[in-house]
């Protein structure tokens, strides 16, 4: 109850100011709407652009904050959408007068969209970006087909949309009620070249770590990149709903591509995408049938009825942050509503709404399942081993003193958390049919946990560090500081599937010296018990053993000689994405897989 708490009041803001450029562009739109005797579809355009373009502006605003780094100028995020809009208008227009051509278009622009993210963060944003005018299509041709000559509203609705949600976005930063990459950079991050050049560092780390091959990479030969296998994914699992739909859902196909993209869309790994069609399936029916219940009082056309989109929108914008199932059973409401508001709405096409999304949940997981498959203990497994370096690089610069990069390695331990929490909901999921299986623990879930719970702790320490430096000064605190490291270090060997080094001393647990409680004492026990969970989760893997001198090494001369079998290398300072391990932990397979981006 204390984390639902804390979620909903921390998504309470954002969704304030969300729905505030939600009617913001509704009521803009609308008027234009009417001035110009346009159709309805362009308001739509408008409203869901602005919803989906506020959260796609608050998740690049985060990593910014957390990287203490700016964010592209507002000219350029206004000018590419519009853009686009006039290219997704045509293909809107092309799906109702040539279908064919028109929803191979329509597979083409969503997937190229994630493709591109193969060319780094900057490709990755303006192929979100890009997809935005597509995804829109997906409920306009739903209550009014697009011609030729709405293309330049298409794009007016879109510069309206952007405009409202990034002035006001602007604007919360301002006032505080968002936190702000231009004021959220400690003085050690945005002062000083040292503090520059850490940040740098920790951000070209991750980087690395996310570039960086599997262990047995050069045995397997190349792999393929995730941004590809998941776009190919995508267009299977889209171009699967639209031939399904338009044949056996010829009056209501969108019902079934719209699930087919929302359970796809973000894939991190074959768990993922069947724990959201779950979700789907079981917040779209509450969502479906309450409001079909709903619009029985209410006839067409009805202001009540906008109304209650509006009001589901911003409940489920605030509940999203507990649970992708509320989500799903707003977006679905709203979708009833929006139907019912245009008089498409009876008792029959209940069961037939309900049908469509149960097909589309079953085509997107098939896609997930068949189609260059990626494991979500891979997806794991990677921000696991992301999270741990940028730990052990704080915990490294607490035990020689380098008080100047702390807050570097601080940012980029918080981003790495970030995309770790994007896959600790379906884990949490999988341990729980495990254990209602009784399979024996641990769980990779309780390694996720262990991690994240280290997050007050790293704050403590870097806050601590920070208005007390001579802290530091005492050999106990940074002598704990280093053993740690060394145990993660042990743990992140044993993520990547290497052994420990055969010279290797066996890593001690740290513990606190006798006598008077330090001021990090507290913040490094805590610690400690988190890197025990880990330990447990990825037990060190035993150092392969040297030869005995009495045995011929074929090809290496007699016994006795001075050639021996070389000990295995040490793991490398960002370990690479491993093979996936048995929910104990214990690692299996040839490395192979990928990771979802």
């Amino acid at each position: 109850m204390t984390a639902v708490a804390a979620a909903l009041r921390g998504g309470v803001p954002a969704t304030a100011v969300t729905m505030a450029a939600v009617l913001a562009s509704f009521g803009t739109a609308l008027e234009i709407e009417r001035a110009a005797d346009l159709s309805l579809g362009v308001v739509i355009q408008a409203v869901v652009l602005a919803l989906t373009l506020a959260r796609v502006e608050r998740t690049r605003a985060s990593r910014a904050v957390a990287l203490g780094r700016a964010r592209a100028p507002m000219v350029l995020r206004l000018a590419l959408l519009p853009v686009v809009a006039v290219v997704a208008s045509e293909v809107g227009r092309l799906m109702i007068e040539h279908p064919d051509l028109g929803d191979a278009l329509f597979v083409l622009g969503i997937s190229a969209g994630i493709w591109v993210r193969r060319f780094g963060p900057t490709a990755s944003r303006l192929g979100t970006l890009a997809t935005l005018p597509f995804i829109a299509l997906l409920i306009t041709p739903a209550v009014a087909a697009p011609d030729g000559s709405t293309r330049w509203w298409s794009a007016l609705m879109a510069v309206i949309a952007s405009f409202w949600v990034l002035t006001l976005h602007a604007l919360a930063e301002r006032l505080r009620l968002l936190p702000s990459p231009a004021g959220a950079a400690p003085p050690s991050i945005t002062t000083g070249d040292d503090g520059a050049a850490a940040a740098t560092a920790a951000t070209a780390a991750t980087a690395a770590t996310a570039a960086a091959p599997a262990p047995d990479a050069r045995k397997a030969g190349p792999r393929t990149p995730a941004s590809t296998k998941m776009a190919a994914q995508m267009a299977v699992g889209l171009g699967a709903a639209f031939l399904v739909g338009r044949l056996v859902f010829p009056d209501h196909w969108p019902w079934l591509v719209v699930t087919a993209y929302i359970v796809a869309a973000g894939n991190r790994g074959r768990g993922d995408v069947a724990v959201k069609s779950v979700a789907r399936l079981a917040g779209g029916a509450v969502g479906t049938a309450v409001a079909t219940a709903a619009l029985v009082a209410a006839p067409s056309h009805s202001v009540w009825t906008v109304v209650a989109i509006f009001a589901v929108l911003a409940a489920a914008l605030v509940l999203r942050t507990v649970h992708y199932a509320f989500w799903a059973a707003g977006v679905t409401s709203v979708l009833a509503l929006l139907y019912g508001y245009f008089g498409l709405t009876a008792g029959h096409m209940l069961a037939e709404r309900l049908a469509a999304m149960a097909v589309g949940s079953v085509l997107a997981v098939a896609a997930s399942w068949l189609v260059l498959p990626v494991r979500s203990r891979d997806f794991a497994r990677s921000r696991l081993a992301r999270a741990l370096a940028a730990l052990t690089d704080l915990l490294l610069a607490v035990a020689r003193a380098e008080t100047g990069s702390i807050a570097a390695h601080r940012a980029a331990f918080l981003e790495a958390l970030g995309e770790l929490e994007l896959i600790a909901g379906t884990l949490a999921a999988r341990r729980l049919v495990w254990r209602a299986a009784r399979r024996p623990a641990p769980y990779l879930a309780d390694a996720v946990g262990a991690v994240w719970g280290c997050r007050e702790s790293v704050d403590a320490l870097a806050l601590a560090v920070a208005d007390a430096p001579a802290a530091l000064a005492a050999g106990a605190a940074r002598r704990r500081a280093g053993g740690l490291a060394r145990q993660i270090g042990s743990v992140r060997r044993s993520i990547a599937g290497r052994p420990e080094p055969a010279n290797a001393v066996p890593v001690q647990r740290t513990r606190p010296a006798a006598g008077e409680p330090g001021p990090l004492d507290a913040t490094f026990d805590e610690l400690a018990a988190a890197v025990a969970v880990l330990s447990a989760v990825f037990p060190p893997l035993a150092a392969p053993s040297e030869p005995d001198d009495s045995v011929e090494l074929a090809g290496q001369g007699p016994a006795g000689s001075s050639a021996r079998a070389p000990a295995s290398p040490p793991a490398p300072a960002v370990p690479a994405v491993p093979a996936a391990p048995a929910e104990n932990g214990a690692p299996s397979g040839s490395g192979a897989g990928s990771s979802a981006g």
